[in-house]
């Protein structure tokens, strides 16, 4: 036991000796993910700090921002002789953490002018839930409604797998342009209600080395 034990010390201590020692990039992206339960696309932002292993390897962390606004249909109402629809609001404020590898292969760059790239990633996500309606009387059943308003903390494990591509505007450039997309699994609870905030990823990226 006690030599088991060693060895992961040992280990770890080699990748974290690796990792540190390697050199680093920081990446922005902007874009937009689908969530399945409430069937919306939504603003998803994300920053990123990687330690490049070797030029086809690297390990990294990632956090971000994902909003997505959505509303539903609740009653009708009377204003004046026009009848409008009273509509309740809702907004999801997510964010994920998450510890990501990713293989490049710049090899493939002189054949294709681009670095083709996937990205794995594990890790936990919170999601901040709004929902609001406004008072009214129902026009259709004559039943009266208070205004309201609830916020929810929803958190759970999440996964993404992507795939994209990199390209250099200028040979002496620094500065790297990407494109990725993918799948992202979000399965958040509170209590014992689930939101599944899962779906289709689409990001614009730019990398710059530290």
């Amino acid at each position: 036991m006690k030599q088991k034990l060693l060895i992961i010390t040992v280990g770890l201590l080699l990748l974290c000796q690796t990792i540190f020692a390697a050199n680093t990039e920081i990446n922005g992206t902007l874009g937009t993910s689908y969530a399945d339960n409430p069937s919306k696309y939504g603003l998803d932002i994300s920053l990123h700090y990687n330690w490049l292993l070797d030029p086809y390897f690297l390990t990294g962390l990632e956090s971000g921002f994902f909003w997505v606004q959505w509303d539903r249909k609740i009653g009708v109402k009377q204003e004046g002789s026009v009848y409008v629809d009273v509509k309740a609001d809702s907004n999801a404020y997510t964010i994920p953490i998450m510890f990501n590898a990713q293989v490049r292969l710049p090899n493939l760059q002189s054949k294709l002018y681009v670095v083709p790239f996937a990205t794995v990633g594990f890790g936990y996500s919170f999601m901040i839930l709004h929902y609001s309606r406004p008072d009214f009387t129902d026009s259709s059943t004559g039943k009266t409604y208070d205004s309201d308003s609830i916020t929810k903390l929803f958190k759970g494990l999440s996964w993404e797998l992507l795939f994209g591509a990199s390209l250099k505007p200028a040979t002496d450039s620094k500065v790297d342009f990407y494109a990725e997309c993918g799948y992202r699994k979000l399965p958040l609870k509170s209590g014992d209600l689930e939101l599944d905030m899962s779906g289709f990823l689409l990001r614009f990226g730019v990398r710059y080395p530290l």
